[in-house]
């Protein structure tokens, strides 16, 4: 079934012409029709996986520890949004999918079941580009295209079927926040379930992940662009190869480049809180200071996070 789903969104994402990309620029998710295109190689991220401290939220690589950042994330996606989308507790997800895709209250419902969005019966219904010139058919066909998206490359559940609280991702998507947060967050509460064995899948983001663990180059083009010097075909390879790095091995990266200031910061906690679609998780700043070998600081402004998120693993 996965294997099927990832065929019919590829065939969708090559079936897209530039003035379909352009006009999908609203939802901040472009990145993907380049970055998409790059396989994944889970033997190495399952290797990576046992180098991951549950605690510290860091890979420790060769006595360099090394974590996914909300700045990796960001710039990889080409996000400049400065507001992230931060998910609420509410009902009616079958009302706000049936008029972001312009469904019926019957096919809405159809797609909706346990809690769970059904994936492949969006990329059926609306991966046919049909009439171009209609623009109310290719809004609804934006906002499928955008919760598939999310679905497999962002947002990707490690147990069970898409959550139905994408629906409100891309809500928040359109109306011009980001997702960054959300997808770190759920990333790194991901590696804690690979690394327990509860699961074998990746959450959140194994596509960005993948990234930011083997590549230093800092955009979706450059990445897919890379040379591959090593394709290993076996966890057990990588894991060896992981053990024997050494310091002269390890790249630390660009400090911060141009970006934006974080949108995130926890001024009496020694941990910077990621709100994911259901649970919060923490990110600790004395691991963050040391991410590019040097001193770093995060601003005092942030967001004040709702208290009902309980916290994984609490």
């Amino acid at each position: 079934m996965e294997a099927f789903l990832v065929e019919n969104l590829t065939a969708w994402i090559a079936s897209l012409d530039g003035s379909e990309k352009l006009n999908f620029r609203g939802f901040g998710l472009n990145a993907l029709f380049t970055l998409s295109r790059t396989l994944l190689h889970l033997p190495f991220l399952h290797a990576a996986a046992r180098f991951w401290n549950l605690v510290t939220h860091v890979f420790s690589f060769g006595g360099h520890e090394v974590c996914p950042t909300f700045e990796d994330f960001q710039v990889l996606m080409e996000s400049e949004c400065h507001e992230e989308i931060l998910p609420q507790f509410h009902f009616g997800h079958a009302q706000a999918l049936g008029r972001m895709c312009g469904l019926t209250a019957h096919d809405a419902r159809s797609l909706i079941c346990n809690g769970e969005l059904h994936i492949l019966g969006l990329i059926h219904r609306f991966s046919d580009a049909d009439d171009r010139s209609n623009h109310y058919w290719q809004g609804f066909r934006q906002h499928a295209l955008c919760l598939c998206l999310l679905s497999h490359f962002l947002l990707s559940p490690g147990f069970g079927g898409s959550s139905i609280r994408l629906i409100e991702v891309a809500q928040g998507l359109k109306e011009g926040k980001g997702c960054i947060a959300i997808t770190l967050a759920e990333t790194l509460m991901g590696l804690d379930s690979i690394y327990r064995r509860e699961t074998t899948r990746f959450a959140g983001s194994p596509l960005l992940l993948q990234v930011v663990d083997s590549c230093p180059a800092y955009s979706a083009r450059g990445y897919f662009f890379r040379q591959r010097l090593v394709d290993a075909p076996d966890e057990r390879w990588w894991f060896d190869w992981v053990c024997n790095l050494s310091e002269d091995h390890i790249a630390w990266r660009c400090p911060w480049l141009n970006l934006p200031a974080m949108s995130y910061s926890m001024s009496r906690l020694i941990g910077i809180q990621l709100i994911g679609l259901t649970h919060c998780v923490f990110y600790f700043l004395f691991r963050f200071l040391r991410q590019f070998d040097h001193d770093q600081i995060c601003p005092p402004e942030g967001i004040e996070y709702p208290a009902a998120f309980p916290v994984r693993g609490a």
